[in-house]
C-alpha cells in the first residue's frame, strides 16, 4: 500500500508518542492516540490504479466506495452558472457529475481525461458539510483542461473536515488520464464537468466510482 508523501514519518511520530505513553503506563491515552494514526493511515493511503485501455472515455476523478460516498447528483448547466463560465462557451450545455467522498474513501484525485491544464481558479469559500448542494458557497478549485474532446473541468470542493484543497498540477502542465490531479486532505466532494454535446454519461445517483477506473462518460462518435 502506498501513501501520500510525508505520512510515514507522521506516523512514526505518533507510534513514537504511543511508545512513550505505554511506558508510563498510560494505556487510555496511547490506546487514543493509536486510534487516531491508525485513521491518519487509512485516510492518505494513495493506491495504484488500473486504467482502462478504452478510447474515448472519462474516468471518474474520485472515490466515492465506502458509506455515504457515492455520485449524488447529475445535472444539466450552462455557462450561467457559478463557475461554468470557465469551461462552458455560450449557449453550451454541460454535465455535472457530483461524488461525495466520505471519510473511508480515498483522498487522491485523479485526471478524467488526458489534455492540457489551461486554467486554475481557486475560490475563497466556506467550511460546511459537503453532502449538502455547498458547490456555490464553500471553498473551491478550478482545474480545466484541454482536451481533444473539449474542456472538461473538475472542481474540488472542501467541506465542514476537510479545510486544504492540494493542487498537484499546474498551468501549462500535459497530463494523462489516471494521472494524480490533487486531493482534498480530510473531505468531500469532487464535481467533474463535461460538454454535453460531445459524452454520453453511462453512471448513475447512488454509482460508487473509483479515480482512475471507473468510467464515467464516453464520446459520442
Amino acid at each position: 500500500m502506498n501513501f501520500i508523501e510525508g505520512t510515514l514519518k507522521k506516523t512514526s511520530i505518533l507510534l513514537g508518542i504511543v511508545f512513550i505513553l505505554l511506558l508510563f503506563k498510560n494505556y487510555i491515552l496511547s490506546l487514543l492516540i493509536l486510534i487516531i494514526t491508525l485513521f491518519f493511515l487509512q485516510f492518505f493511503r494513495d493506491p495504484d490504479r488500473k486504467v482502462p485501455s478504452k478510447q474515448n472515455i472519462v474516468v471518474a476523478p474520485a472515490d466515492g466506495r465506502y458509506a455515504t460516498g457515492k455520485i449524488d447528483k447529475i445535472e444539466i448547466v450552462t455557462s450561467d452558472d457559478f463557475l461554468m463560465d470557465e469551461i462552458l462557451s455560450d449557449n453550451e450545455k454541460g454535465i455535472v457529475i457530483s461524488t461525495f467522498m466520505s471519510p473511508l474513501d480515498v483522498h487522491v484525485n485523479r485526471v478524467p481525461v488526458s489534455g492540457k491544464i489551461i486554467s486554475t481558479k481557486h475560490c475563497e469559500g466556506k467550511f460546511r458539510f459537503a453532502k449538502k448542494p455547498v458547490s456555490t458557497f464553500n471553498e473551491k478549485n478550478l482545474i480545466v483542461i484541454d482536451t481533444k474532446y473539449g474542456k472538461i473541468g473538475v472542481v474540488q470542493v472542501a467541506g465542514f473536515i476537510a479545510r486544504r484543497i492540494v493542487q498537484y498540477v499546474q498551468v501549462g502542465d500535459t497530463v494523462n488520464i489516471g494521472d494524480k490531479l490533487g486531493m482534498i486532505k480530510f473531505g468531500s466532494r469532487v464535481d467533474l464537468i463535461i460538454p454535453e454535446k460531445n459524452f454520453d454519461v453511462v453512471v448513475d445517483i447512488g454509482s460508487r466510482p473509483k479515480a482512475g477506473e471507473t468510467i464515467m462518460a464516453t464520446y459520442k462518435n
